[in-house]
């Protein structure tokens, strides 16, 4: 009989599992087609019927690869059996599934053993542990691209690599509606069906990524007039502005604007750097939702 940690690990992990839809993976990832040219490809969350995978099998030649693996997590290991990875040389390739040594969580011992024959991890990660994946994979140095909601990019273990220029997002961000499976509960207010399919749609999700590709991006210019009152960060001389369209034209110190700003930055903007992100900012006492700290170069 299965432990009571055992079933409740299972059932977290359908609760935390979103399958995410194979044009939204090519709408993001077919752009950086030469990130994957000679590369080896690792799907760390994956079965075979997932979108990433599908993705890497369905463009082989236009991407490049030289070798994929996809590896499953089992919740109910290892007491019920432990997870499974699966290789492919080729696009026609039809491997057989190999077990693991371990459960294969993204963040095991195997999974690990799994990025050291990889160069490029591309997946869409539980949202509940992406604070502990992008230090593995920044700990590992390769290549990656792993979906995730945007308010962690302030979590205290991913936003120093936002501020060291390791990390940056991807193009493609904002609403998205992922298939659930039939065991995750329920939310009317998210849940949408697709083609008969329930999804559940999350605003905010975005590409953390270091692809090369990705990084070059339209400059940001602000256009707005200097503020006729205006607000600053307590404690610090740094100009608080609601909304990244709020930044004035001429401003020359330190601005706090909200972390959509990444989706429209890279380390690579000839104009501005990112300098802070603050844990909880606040204005005249009043807290604020989280800022990203810029300013000009």
């Amino acid at each position: 009989m299965a432990s009571n940690s055992n079933l409740t690990a299972a059932r977290n992990a359908r609760n935390d599992e979103f399958y995410t839809r194979l044009e939204d993976v090519e709408a993001e990832l077919l752009p950086c087609a030469g990130d994957f040219r000679g590369r080896r490809v690792l799907c760390p969350c994956d079965g075979p019927e997932s979108a990433f995978v599908r993705f890497c099998l369905g463009h082989w030649d236009r991407l490049g690869i030289t070798h994929l693996t996809a590896s499953q997590y089992n919740p109910m290991g290892p007491l019920f059996g432990f997870g499974r990875r699966w290789e492919w040389d080729g696009p026609d390739d039809r491997p057989e599934p190999v077990e693991l040594d371990d459960e294969g969580s993204v963040l095991g011992v195997e999974a690990r053993r799994l990025m050291d024959r990889a160069d490029i991890v591309v997946t869409n990660p539980p949202f509940s542990i992406l604070s502990s994946i992008i230090p593995r994979l920044e700990e590992w140095g390769g290549l990656f691209s792993v979906m995730g909601p945007l308010p962690q990019a302030k979590a205290v273990s991913i936003a120093p690599y936002f501020l060291s220029g390791r990390l940056w997002l991807g193009r493609r961000n904002g609403s998205m509606a992922f298939a659930t499976p039939d065991a995750t509960t329920p939310k009317e207010s998210c849940d949408v069906m697709i083609d008969g399919v329930r999804h559940r749609r999350f605003g905010n999700i975005v590409w953390y990524t270091n692809l090369p590709s990705t990084l070059p991006r339209e400059p940001f210019r602000p256009a707005a007039p200097a503020p006729e009152a205006p607000e600053f960060l307590d404690g610090a001389h740094i100009l608080e502005c609601g909304q990244v369209a709020d930044v004035p034209a001429d401003w020359d110190g330190p601005v706090a604007v909200p972390l959509t700003f990444l989706t429209r930055w890279t380390p690579a903007d000839p104009g501005w750097r990112l300098v802070d992100m603050p844990g909880q900012p606040t204005v005249g006492g009043r807290a604020l939702f989280a800022r990203a700290v810029i300013e000009r170069r």
